[in-house]
């Protein structure tokens, strides 16, 4: 629920160092959002991206999509997206609701009037000056570092506005009861006192031994579990950042625009509140602000050199082969090549901010798409090339006999720990119910008892457990035992010692309208969040790259 009572926070406020950041951070996905001097040959081979409502969708368009709900993102927030494994997965499962809910758009024939997108445009804080209003250099300056062109943008909001117009639909639904409004005060206002216990794990694990025949029948019923994932082997090229430093030119006066524009990134800390707001001064930060636009500048210098090998191994001629050994040479750069390794293993020696294993499971055995893009980290900018892949595959029992003898030990501990938990809850409920206190009730069991602050759901809970206790028992009332829930080191049983509430009569005038905004907005997105997803299930949908990358 605490997700459901939303603040505004204020945008981004640097746009001068939010634009140098961009600029590098964005190259990394120009290989995969913008054709290239190889698109034309690549095309022609590509295979088809996905299946929605029984027509094929075509890569394009999917990376289309991708690349849409991506720029989107930063338009919207004024923030950059951190990628991971996590965020491409978010990104890619947004993309394929975007097809969805786009082709429903135009088989509807959702109009979108010229006057919609300007107003939409104008509407966007990231766009607006100092003074709030919009700002036509910003905007034209915004989208040169995203490398969009005006017409790309208003087709982008055109898109965007068609999909807030099919959202509205189910977004009617989103609407809160007397009952939904008053529950809601009282958990954005009630105090609470917990008192918890964690039921340790490893006080189990002692206890615990599998046999060898338990783990064979754990793998006879469960093969798939244990299945070898999809690898591949890359050799590689790198530009290491550093190497670039000597050759940056920095711009007239920058780093006093990126200090002036962040002005408050350079407030003196200071307790007291009634002290006078001091900053740093200019030229005390002068020389770390131009290190840190040295940098970022030295990056582009790297992923522009990276694009030059990239053009030196592509195929000169239709029909011709990359020539991945030729660039080295002609280079003067030394490859370097990794043992086979899968989507999630980490890679020794390579930048962990670079997307560099989700570049080698694109890559496949053809003349345009065997090797990669600029592959852009923070101190280094690679550029990969296929060896070989490896096809999933589930192994013998004896191949993988340590993993399976573990898994089925840890699964036996997971059961043993559920029924000692639950043994201890039902003793402790009886207990306390029968007017014992939480802290007596536990003894008889050894548990240490930990005791929270007093917090309501606006405070920062100063606790290791703080996000589990109050999801646990933001609905309980005092009194009353929490759900056990599993926690890293066992399991854990909390109980609601204390909860003060207030009148909502008399408390609620004041935060009424933020209640009903915050819960409104907050069904408005789960319902159009599961009408989206109902779309992708309604035609049908396959994704063919997913099930390529598992072959």
């Amino acid at each position: 629920m605490a997700m459901l009572i939303t603040r505004f926070h204020k945008l981004i406020q640097s746009k001068v160092l939010w634009y140098i950041i961009l600029a590098v951070i964005i190259v990394s996905f120009v290989g995969f959002f913008t054709p290239t001097m190889r698109s034309g040959g690549r095309q022609s081979r590509e295979r088809d991206a996905g299946e929605l409502f029984g027509k094929k969708v075509p890569q394009e368009e999917y990376r289309r999509a991708y690349h849409n709900t991506y720029i989107w993102y930063i338009l919207s927030s004024g923030k950059m997206i951190q990628m991971n494994d996590q965020m491409t997965a978010a990104l890619r499962e947004e993309a394929w609701r975007r097809v969805a809910i786009l082709r429903k758009a135009q088989a509807e024939k959702i109009p979108v009037a010229d006057q919609e997108v300007v107003q939409q445009m104008q509407t966007m804080p990231l766009f607006r000056a100092e003074n709030g209003e919009f700002d036509v250099r910003i905007y034209k300056a915004v989208l040169q570092q995203l490398q969009i062109t005006p017409w790309q943008a208003e087709e982008l909001f055109r898109e965007q506005i068609a999909i807030y117009k099919l959202m509205y639909r189910p977004a009617q639904a989103a609407l809160i009861s007397p009952y939904e409004l008053k529950q809601a005060y009282h958990l954005y206002t009630d105090r609470f006192v917990l008192d918890y216990v964690v039921i340790p794990r490893a006080q189990i694990e002692k206890t615990v031994t599998v046999s060898k025949e338990t783990a064979q029948a754990l793998f006879a019923e469960t093969p798939e579990a244990f299945r070898m994932p999809v690898k591949v082997r890359v050799s590689y090229v790198e530009f290491p950042v550093s190497n670039f430093l000597a050759k940056v030119e920095l711009p007239e006066a920058a780093a006093l625009q990126v200090y002036n524009k962040n002005i408050e990134n350079y407030r003196v800390e200071n307790t007291n509140a009634d002290a006078i707001v001091e900053y740093k001064p200019f030229e005390k930060v002068e020389s770390e602000i131009n290190e840190q636009i040295r940098y970022t500048l030295a990056r582009k210098l790297a992923a522009e050199k990276a694009t030059e090998f990239v053009v030196a191994v592509a195929p000169k001629a239709e029909g011709g082969q990359p020539d991945f050994a030729g660039a080295v040479k002609a280079s003067g750069l030394k490859v370097k090549t990794l043992p086979a390794f899968g989507l999630k293993e980490d890679l020794k020696g390579i930048d962990a901010t670079a997307p560099f294993r989700q570049a080698a499971f694109r890559l496949e055995n053809d003349a345009y798409t065997s090797f990669s893009d600029a592959v852009v980290g923070k101190d280094t900018v690679y550029v990969l090339s296929l060896e070989q892949r490896y096809p999933s595959f589930v192994p013998t029992f004896e191949a993988v006999e340590k993993e399976v003898m573990d898994a089925a030990r840890e699964d036996a501990v997971t059961k043993a720990l559920a029924e000692r938990a639950l043994e201890i809850e039902k003793a402790v409920a009886g207990a306390t119910k029968a007017g014992t206190s939480f802290k007596e009730a536990v003894k008889p069991f050894g548990l240490k008892v930990q005791t929270t602050p007093e917090f309501d759901i606006t405070t920062e809970l100063k606790d290791k457990y703080a996000e589990m206790l109050v999801g646990l028992c933001i609905n309980v009332p005092q009194g009353k035992l929490c759900a056990p829930a599993p926690a890293k080191e066992g399991v854990l049983l909390a109980y609601v010692s204390s909860r003060k509430s207030t009148d909502a009569d008399v408390g609620m005038p004041a935060i009424r309208q933020e209640l009903v905004d915050g819960l409104s907005r907050s069904r408005a997105q789960r319902l159009a969040s599961a009408w989206q997803s109902s779309l992708l299930a309604e035609g049908g949908f396959k994704d063919l790259l997913r099930q390529a990358a598992a072959e």
